[in-house]
């Protein structure tokens, strides 16, 4: 990700967090990449600090997921988070059998004002869905691209590899580097070194636009935790661990702490976040 900021992408997480806001009447958001028989950690965590933090802004929300990690993680909800319980309310786990018919049927009862996709493996020109090893993983996930063609909302993806649904947008600079690129493009698409990361500096830099503190109630050692607890993995690692993509809970903290601290003195500031400052923290945050 590294490579693909200095080839230019920049300003990405100001724009997808006024679409966030814009949008946020009723929100899908997809997530869950599959490690062997298991889910990583990078996603879900992601996925429930965005949709804890649009429910307290009055938001719908639906998590969708393929059946088996949809079940997991809402085994998981109801310690990771404060309203855990009620979210557990809001997924819609899918199959691929019916898949096409369970898929419109949500779009046309939701009726959704924003897709957010978030660590979700996306289709390479070959139609395979690839994991970072090369892995063909078709029978693991599910063909979520199909959203969008079947709504008309804005549609918005974190991602951190290059495999994700989403990464379409970014197939040029990614040539030559060895990742299986998704050829899926997605209105906004914000990128991170690991995907979770995306999803919190989204939250702070958002929280700064609102005057409003989104971050403050979600406490991350926590979710990781309870991700982990009912099998869910580092996806570098495969242990089912409270840990994202290889990288000590600690630097993940530095990093969640850190956006934070960023953000505090632009909540306490009156009136439409000045430009420098926007302009400052979407650098420091990229």
């Amino acid at each position: 990700m590294e490579t693909i900021r200095n080839s230019g992408y920049r300003g990405y997480l100001l724009t997808a967090a006024q679409k966030l806001l814009q949008h946020r009447q009723r929100v899908a958001i997809v997530s869950g990449f599959p490690v062997g028989e298991h889910y990583e950690t990078d996603g879900p965590a992601g996925a429930i600090a965005i949709a804890h933090s649009l429910r307290a802004m009055g938001s719908e929300v639906a998590l969708l997921g393929v059946r088996e990690y949809a079940e997991t993680l809402a085994e998981a909800l109801p310690s990771a988070v404060k309203d855990g319980k009620a979210l557990a309310h809001s997924i819609y786990p899918l199959d691929r059998e019916h898949f096409d018919t369970r898929l419109l049927q949500f779009v046309e009862s939701f009726d959704p004002t924003l897709i957010i996709f978030i660590e979700v493996p996306g289709a390479n020109v070959d139609g395979h869905y690839r994991n970072m090893r090369f892995d063909v993983i078709d029978d693991a996930t599910l063909p979520w691209e199909k959203l969008l063609t079947l709504t008309g909302c804005p549609t918005l993806a974190i991602a951190d590899g290059g495999n994700e649904l989403g990464m379409g947008r970014l197939r040029v600079q990614l040539q030559g580097l060895p990742v299986s690129c998704a050829t899926a493009i997605t209105d906004e698409l914000v990128i991170a070194d690991v995907s979770n990361w995306g999803a919190y500096g989204l939250l702070a830099l958002a929280s700064t636009c609102i005057r409003r503190p989104l971050l403050d109630e979600f406490d991350l050692p926590v979710c990781l935790e309870a991700l982990a607890s009912v099998g869910m993995v580092d996806g570098v690692t495969g242990c089912a661990i409270a840990t994202e993509d290889g990288l000590p809970l600690v630097r993940s903290l530095s990093l969640y702490e850190g956006l934070r601290a960023l953000a505090s003195p632009l909540l306490a500031q009156r009136g439409a976040m000045p430009k420098k400052s926007q302009e400052s923290f979407t650098a420091s945050t990229a």
